[in-house]
Formats: structure tokens, C-alpha cells, sequence
């Protein structure tokens, strides 16, 4: 994962309040709500106990202990349908913040650099994008209410006993505030205690990912035993920074807890001496005591849903990480959509080299394909073939050099029509969960059924597709699971030729046919290049037969270029070579059988 750090980084409330402010009029009248239901629920029925004892009970106003009857049970219907709307507002702000932020992320990802994505774990771009958002989500849908209930708990039971009496204020807020700043102590602890057990859950995502991912490899190798020992290292180590963490609680509610009984302490023994001074009445004291004990009891609050945030910190800190690694310039930057590509392709004294390797892998490339040719790469593994296709595709950018598409450099492109204007197939053959009429349009959605059938026939899944029960509509299954690999092979090959993009570029995409479907595929190429540009990059000479040129590359550079007579006959040839070895291995493996 990047290592991108930041730099002035917010608080952690800060951060949570930027989250709320797209959504501030939802907040505003959510604290409107929860400040209704403090005075129903604790003001009214605290002030009720000092009316009741300082004026009705010395009185013996039947009235009025009738009319208070009344009045408390009318607050108390009325505070438990602010708590409903409360419990809607609450659920709706964190739903909307963390679906917000859930498809910032995602965006954000999409347009970062290739290579951002060579260093990424997968597991941890996750967690990243999905867990950590929701993480935020727990708090505000469960927490969050109760955080401000808490402070505005706090403000008015405080505000009320400056009414009552200056000093009975002065003494809570006081108090408070030393409570606030030890429980603050404690949460920095908390804190990195929660992010170390969020990056053992991290790593227990990836881990998980690749065991299932890779289960066929696992059997076979008879690996499985040690599959679960490394889980169980994972976890083991999630255990202990979680048990970390729970310590680090445990202290924090110590120090919240002790606020509630010296607190209460406090303003009794203030309220006695403001009673023998007879500036207090007993209804007077009664009623700060029970607003000091309930103030106490949401200061506990407040603070524990404090130490909440701060343990939310962590996964604020990942997103932010995340979002913090800059876009790719090649996605995001506008440029030129032209009516029409025409095919042609000028690689000229091209050079590049992968990013954090100082290695070249193309040096001085150059090259020149006209519109509705069908030119082969080939060479040797790692001679710079499928590097090619990189550049093409904008993945990469040249160090030195220059790629023209039409005649025009292939950075004034719009990247979204460039690559709509090419139709790639590769060894490496990505399949969705869905059916077959579902991965063909991936390319293009507004495919007839009749396209889809044709390019089925040209891919050589015909057969295939004649033996399915609901034909288009049939599952190819998780990542293709139900198809072989010559399948998923000629399926991606397929749905390539749906696309009907002007340029189609074969990477290995014949590596897993057998030789007849191999020799069909080749003469769907041919028929294809009369409207398509063709490149077909493959180390199997068999396959590069249906092309009307061969470029040889060794090396990072082109060493030859010709027919496929002009270089099979060119003596000492890098191809020829290649071409007499292949021929020979299969001479060998037909006087084995």
C-alpha cells in the first residue's frame, strides 16, 4: 500500500465534523430533537421534585400535584416520540455519510495511477474502501446520538445550575474539564492500541482472500495445515492489540467513572453551605443534586464517546492516506475525442522503464502499423511485448519518445474514447459472477443477441454454447469457475470481438487453445482485419502465421521485422531460430507419442 503520509493532519472530531457537513441541516435538526428530549426527559421532571417540595407538598395543593401528575406524564410521551425521530435522523445522517464517503474512495480509486495498483493489497485496498467507512458508520449510526445528547446535556443541566446558583456551575464545569483532560490522556492510548488491531484485521482480510482465492493451489500442494497455522499467527497477534486496547478502555472508565460520585460530592457539600447561608431552599438542592447527577452521568457519556472517536481515529487515518496519493493526470485530464479512428499506430525511438525499476524495458522503440493491418510482436519472455500494449493503453506513459495514434501524439486523446477504440484480450482472463450475455456486453452494452452469437461462432465457443441449458442466460460462474481455461480464454476473445473497437490487440490470447480451435480463431482474424488493425503478441509462432507482418523484439528493442517467409528464411535470424526450435519440439513430442 502507499506510503504516502499526511501532513497537518485534522483531530479526529474535527474530521468527523467535516464528514457532518454536507448533511448539516439533518444534524441542526437532530439537535433541535435531542435538546427537546433533554428538557422532557430530565429538566421538567428534576425541576418537578423542587416545585413539589419547596411549593405543593408545604401548600397541600391537590390541584397542583394533579396538574404536575399530568405534565410529567405528558413530557414523557412526548420525549419518547422525539427519541423515534431522533433514532430516523441519527440512522439516515450516518447511512448518507458513509455511502458518501464509501463512493468518494471508490472514485478516488479508480482514477489513480497503474501503478499505484502493482504495490496495493488487495485485502487492504478492502478494508480501506469498505470497512474502514464503515467503521465511521457504527459510530454515528449507534454513538453519535448519544455524543450529542451528551454535550447538549451537559450545556443545558449546567446552564440551569447557573440559575440555581453561580457556584454550583462553576464547581461542574471545573470539574469537567480535569476529567476531560485525563480521559484525553488515556484515549491517546486507546487510539494506537485500535490502530494496530485494525491492521491485524487488515492483513487478516488479505490473508483470507488469497487462502480462497488460491484453494486449488493450497490442495494440491498439500499446503492447507499451514494455511491455518498463518491465520492463526494473524489473529493470535489481532488478540493481543485488541486485549490492548481493552485495557487501555478499561483505565479510561476509571477515570470517567470517578467523575459521577466527585461530582456529586462536590455540590452537595456546596448546596449544604449555600442552605446554612439560606441562599439555597431543599427543593433548590434536591434539584441540583438530581441535574448534577444526571450532568455527571452525560459527561460519562461524552467522554466515553470520545474515547469512541478516538478509536474511529485509525480508520480516518487509512481513508486519508488513501485519498492523499494523487490522480493519475492520464485519467482525469479532458482531451481530444475525434469522430472516428482510423488504426494507424507510430511508436517512434520509444523508451521506457516500469516505475521504481531503473531498468529499461523498451529501448528505442520504433515502429509504424497502418489502418486494418494485422502486425505480430514475438520474441523471447520479457523482450518488452506486452509493455507494448501498456503504452497503448495509456497505463504507463514513455519516458522518452513518441506514440501516435492516427498520425496525432496519444496524449491529446481523451483516455475514455482511447480505450473505447480497443478491444484487448489477454492470457490473463478476468471473468465477472453473472451469465454469459452479462460478460460479453462488459465491452459493449448495447450488443444485439445476434452480435453476441456471431462473436461466439468466431471465438470458437459455438460447441459450447450449444450445450448450455439457457444459452446466454446460462452462470459462468465466480471468476468463470464452470468454464475451462480454453474457454474462458476464447470467451475473453469473444467479448472482445463484441466491443468491435477499431483497434484489437491479442496478448497470448491463443496460449490455452488446442490447435484446431487455435486455426479457426486465426481465420476469424483474418476475416476481422479487413475492418479492425490487429496486433498479436504471442511467443507461439503458430499463431502469429495469420499476421501480415512480424516484428521480432529481444531485449527491449526491435531486432527484426518482415513476412513470415522473409524471416524464416533469413539465416542466423532471431526468428528462424525460434521458428526451427518450435518445429523441432514438435517433431520430438510426436516420435514420443
Amino acid at each position: 500500500m502507499s506510503t504516502v503520509q499526511l501532513e497537518g493532519k485534522s483531530k479526529d472530531g474535527r474530521r468527523v465534523l467535516a464528514f457532518l457537513k454536507p448533511f448539516w441541516k439533518w444534524v441542526l435538526g437532530d439537535s433541535i430533537v435531542i435538546a427537546i428530549a433533554q428538557v422532557c426527559a430530565s429538566v421538567i421532571p428534576t425541576f418537578a421534585l423542587s416545585w413539589l417540595v419547596d411549593d405543593i407538598l408545604p401548600g397541600q395543593s391537590t390541584n397542583l400535584l394533579w396538574g404536575l401528575m399530568w405534565l410529567l406524564v405528558f413530557v414523557a410521551v412526548f420525549d419518547l416520540v422525539m427519541m423515534v425521530i431522533d433514532e430516523y435522523f441519527c440512522h439516515y445522517i450516518a447511512k448518507s455519510v458513509t455511502n458518501r464517503q464509501k463512493i468518494r474512495l471508490f472514485t478516488h480509486v479508480q482514477y489513480l495511477p497503474f501503478s499505484f495498483f502493482q504495490n496495493a493489497k488487495s485485502g487492504e485496498l478492502l478494508a480501506r474502501t469498505s470497512d474502514d467507512p464503515d467503521t465511521l458508520h457504527n459510530f454515528l449510526a449507534w454513538e453519535g446520538s448519544t455524543l450529542m445528547a451528551a454535550v447538549q446535556g451537559v450545556v443545558i443541566y449546567n446552564i440551569v445550575l447557573l440559575f440555581i446558583h453561580p457556584y454550583l456551575m462553576m464547581a461542574s464545569v471545573v470539574l469537567g474539564i480535569i476529567f476531560y483532560m485525563a480521559s484525553n490522556y488515556v484515549g491517546k492510548r486507546t487510539r494506537l492500541a485500535s490502530k494496530q488491531a485494525r491492521d491485524e484485521a487488515s492483513k487478516y482480510l488479505e490473508r483470507m482472500r488469497e487462502s480462497v482465492t488460491g484453494i486449488h493451489l493450497s490442495r494440491v500442494l498439500g499446503v492447507s495445515d499451514s494455511e491455518v497455522e498463518s491465520i492463526v499467527g494473524i489473529r493470535q497477534a489481532f488478540v493481543k492489540h485488541s486485549v490492548r486496547e481493552l485495557k487501555a478502555r478499561m483505565q479510561s472508565i476509571v477515570v470517567i467513572g470517578g467523575y459521577n460520585g466527585i461530582a456529586l460530592a462536590g455540590v452537595y457539600f456546596i448546596s449544604i453551605l449555600l442552605i446554612w447561608n439560606s441562599e439555597l431552599t431543599t427543593g433548590q438542592m434536591l434539584t441540583a443534586g438530581g441535574l448534577v447527577t444526571i450532568a455527571a452521568n452525560e459527561m460519562q457519556k461524552m467522554l466515553r464517546m470520545w474515547l469512541s472517536i478516538r478509536r474511529t481515529g485509525p480508520a480516518l487515518d487509512r481513508s486519508d492516506i488513501l485519498l492523499a496519493n494523487p490522480k493519475s493526470e492520464a485519467e482525469t485530464k479532458a482531451g481530444v475525442v475525434p469522430a472516428e479512428m482510423k488504426g494507424s499506430i507510430t511508436f517512434h525511438d520509444v523508451t521506457f522503464a516500469y516505475p521504481e525499476k531503473e531498468e529499461p524495458v523498451l529501448r528505442g522503440v520504433s515502429f509504424h502499423i497502418e489502418g486494418g493491418d494485422a502486425v505480430a510482436l514475438t520474441g523471447p519472455s520479457g523482450a518488452g511485448k506486452s509493455t507494448i500494449t501498456d503504452l497503448l493503453l495509456r497505463l504507463y506513459e514513455p519516458k522518452d519518445g513518441l506514440i501516435l495514434i492516427d498520425g496525432q501524439p496519444i496524449e491529446t486523446f481523451d483516455i475514455g474514447w482511447l480505450r473505447s477504440q480497443i478491444a484487448f484480450v489477454s492470457q490473463d482472463v478476468q471473468l465477472r459472477n453473472g451469465t454469459l450475455r452479462d460478460n460479453l456486453r462488459i465491452g459493449n452494452t448495447k450488443a444485439s443477441d445476434q452480435e453476441l452469437l456471431a462473436a461466439l461462432r468466431d471465438s470458437g465457443l459455438w460447441e459450447y454454447y450449444q450445450g448450455l441449458p439457457d444459452g446466454l442466460d446460462s452462470s459462468v460462474g465466480e471468476r468463470g469457475t464452470s468454464l475451462s481455461g480454453g474457454q474462458k480464454q476464447r470467451l475473453s476473445l469473444a467479448r472482445a470481438l463484441v466491443r468491435e473497437a477499431k483497434l484489437l490487440i491479442l496478448d497470448e490470447a491463443s496460449s490455452a487453445l488446442d490447435p484446431i480451435t487455435e486455426l479457426k480463431i486465426n481465420e476469424a482474424i483474418r476475416e476481422r482485419k479487413k475492418r479492425q488493425t490487429v496486433i498479436i503478441i504471442s511467443h507461439r509462432l503458430s499463431t502469429v502465421l495469420s499476421a501480415d507482418r512480424i516484428i521480432v523484439m529481444d531485449e527491449g528493442r526491435i531486432k527484426e521485422s518482415g513476412t513470415h517467409h522473409e524471416l524464416v528464411n533469413k539465416e542466423n535470424g532471431i526468428y528462424s531460430r525460434m521458428f526451427k526450435r518450435e518445429a523441432d519440439m514438435g517433431s520430438t513430442i510426436l516420435i514420443g507419442k
